[in-house]
């Protein structure tokens, strides 16, 4: 092979092996950040830097448990339906009272995980594909959720509604609590056994399961996680709408495994990194943070959204 031959290949590995470590979203957050940075004087306010990180939270919170379905070789798409019904049901059942949102969360923390939990069983037990099942939850979770009220219900304290706006200048209090989860799930995933499991089931589940490793119960721990961190980031839509809505979680989803594949995870399993994926949903928020502060209309967003996808799996996704 000539020089001319082999250098767009290597060019392609490094690109390949820059996405894997989660660099590459990363790069495209710094060189955006940096251009608006110098066409809007205040896109580096401490209010638009706190807007930012604010934004950042809901999606992020349901983009950690894609991230790890999606490493283990599978996907959920019903995290933002199940997010939707619970800031409906946290509204609807705290209505205004103090006493209940403690007892409320818990229910629908539990509500998520079994929701997961039933989605694993029906993966692993029934072998049926997750896409399936998960569109199905979609569908199922979203209707509930519309039968539960058509218009917004319920209400939340004066104090949990002011949570989103506490913080140390523009690095709001509950960002902090993202990124502990990002830390604590990351360190999980690279210095832990359980972590190393997750990649192998990932990556093969049958050789997973040859060496030993309990594949089944990665595949639902997995699913139970995300259904959980979807049922809390649908109590966060609430105590920043102060009432729930039935289409709150709307596109969740979508943005989630949008996020994931910009930030390296393979669509196959078993390769990618958390921080990649946050740096998936810093930059979706960050471009339409962009959107906003240049005025531009919000019909473009989608179609600037398709370009970035199409240039980061065109350049850094693996073709295996």
């Amino acid at each position: 092979m000539t020089v001319q031959g082999a250098a767009p290949g290597q060019l392609r590995n490094l690109a390949e092996r820059i996405a894997e470590t989660g660099a590459a979203a990363w790069i495209v957050v710094l060189c955006l950040a940096a251009a608006i940075g110098v066409e809007s004087s205040l896109f580096l306010s401490s209010r638009n830097i706190a807007n930012l990180l604010s934004e950042t939270v809901v999606l992020g919170l349901v983009t950690v448990g894609e991230a790890l379905v999606m490493l283990a070789g599978q996907i959920d798409l019903s995290v933002g339906s199940l997010a939707s019904l619970t800031a409906m049901l946290s509204a609807g059942l705290i209505n205004g009272r103090s006493d209940l949102v403690a007892p409320v969360l818990l229910l629908v923390l539990a509500l998520g995980a079994v929701v997961g939990a039933i989605q694993g069983t029906l993966v692993t037990r029934f072998r049926v594909n997750s896409f399936i099942v998960t569109l199905g939850s979609y569908y199922a979770l979203q209707g509930l959720a519309f039968a539960y009220s058509q218009t917004p219900v319920g209400s939340v304290p004066d104090w949990l509604a002011n949570i989103p706006y506490l913080g140390a200048g523009p690095l709001p209090a509950y960002f902090v609590g993202l990124l502990l989860l990002i830390a604590v799930v990351s360190w999980v995933l690279r210095r832990t056994v359980v972590g190393r499991h997750l990649y192998a089931v990932g990556g093969d589940a049958e050789v997973a399961r040859m060496v030993g490793i309990r594949a089944r119960a990665v595949v639902v721990t997995v699913f139970i996680v995300s259904g959980t961190l979807a049922a809390l980031a649908g109590f966060v839509l609430t105590m920043k709408a102060t009432v729930g809505t039935p289409s709150a979680g709307s596109g969740l989803e979508l943005d989630a495994i949008t996020a994931c594949v910009l930030g390296g995870i393979s669509l196959s399993g078993g390769r990618g990194s958390l921080p990649g994926a946050v740096g998936g949903v810093i930059l979706l928020t960050l471009i339409q943070n962009v959107f906003t502060l240049l005025h531009i209309s919000s019909y473009f967003h989608n179609v600037v959204l398709a370009f970035v996808i199409l240039a980061a799996v065109t350049v850094f996704v693996r073709r295996d």
